[in-house]
């Protein structure tokens, strides 16, 4: 991807949790600048990332300097964010998985999805040095927005009412809102210590838990939901290899039988283990091919 720059403005870079994972795993390293100067990038390939509204006057100043213009949007977590300018764009990647969006594309723009990604300081980090499974203290770990009452169809709720039955095999440590309370060294640090990681839906069903969880080898556990098992999602390189159960409900009695298996059977868990952290190091390969192929074919 010769010649690509990404151009933002401060409040998305300001605002953004996941922007090293956005410049150096999905677009292979290339510049920020937030703001545009026509002068100094012109008839180039231009990411215009963007978390609040689209900026149309943007759009056509990065069109009338002669670039090419991928917009990487990523704030619509409800679907309900306006994208008649993605016709303007030569091509869209977007956050959040919504199959009438990505599937059909919106307008003459081709649209594909990119995962949310792990929040700049819980990773990157190296997959071999982690910490195996049997190594780890906890069995599950979840610090966060526990009750976010405008969690997708309640389930930060329900979620809610399954913690509180799993007594020693979550370790729960709640906020007071997203990204609140907690420094990102603490909460990494407990959950790179913990064998699972529930991850229940907050405003969207993808929450960046889930892949702050794959980076620092943690397993997921999730509800079954439509980006975890579309081939235009995560499901692109095959069935994701973390539980995915029925209903919170049954969080309490899937982790006793995990810490007995784990008891009874550690290479089993350590094998799960093993292969969520194999293959989220596959998938980012395979997402960064094909957005650099999307756009090298612009």
């Amino acid at each position: 991807m010769s010649q690509l720059h990404i151009v933002s403005t401060p409040d998305t870079l300001n605002g953004a949790l996941e922007t090293w994972f956005i410049q150096n795993d999905l677009l292979g390293g290339a510049p920020y600048s937030p703001g545009f100067d026509p002068g100094k990038i012109h008839h180039s390939t231009v990411v215009y990332l963007e978390l609040g509204e689209i900026n149309a006057g943007l759009i056509q100043a990065l069109k009338s300097a002669g670039n090419k213009v991928v917009l990487f949007h990523m704030g619509d977590e409800r679907a309900d964010k306006n994208i008649s300018l993605y016709s303007a764009c030569d091509l869209v990647i977007r956050n959040y998985y919504f199959p009438q969006i990505v599937s059909q594309a919106a307008g003459s723009s081709k649209v594909i999805w990119a995962p949310n990604g792990f929040r700049t300081g819980v990773g990157p980090r190296l997959a071999s040095a982690l910490k195996k499974a049997d190594q780890r203290q906890a069995t599950a770990a979840f610090l966060g927005w526990i009750n976010n009452a405008a969690s997708y169809q309640g389930e930060r709720a329900n979620f809610a009412k399954a913690a509180a039955l799993c007594g020693e095999n979550l370790f729960v440590m709640p906020s007071n809102g997203f990204a609140g309370g907690y420094n990102v060294g603490l909460y990494s640090a407990i959950l790179e210590d913990s064998i699972f990681a529930p991850c229940p839906a907050g405003n969207s069903p993808e929450t960046i838990r889930l892949y702050d969880a794959l980076e620092v080898g943690a397993i997921p556990i999730s509800l079954k939901h439509d980006f975890l098992v579309s081939e235009d999602a995560l499901a692109a390189i095959g069935p994701v290899p973390f539980p995915i159960i029925e209903s919170w409900e049954q969080l309490p009695s899937y982790l006793v039988q995990m810490k007995n298996t784990l008891s009874a059977r550690p290479a089993e868990i350590v094998k799960l283990q093993a292969d969520c952290i194999a293959w989220w190091t596959r998938y980012k390969q395979a997402i960064a091919s094909q957005i650099s192929d999307s756009i090298s074919q612009l």
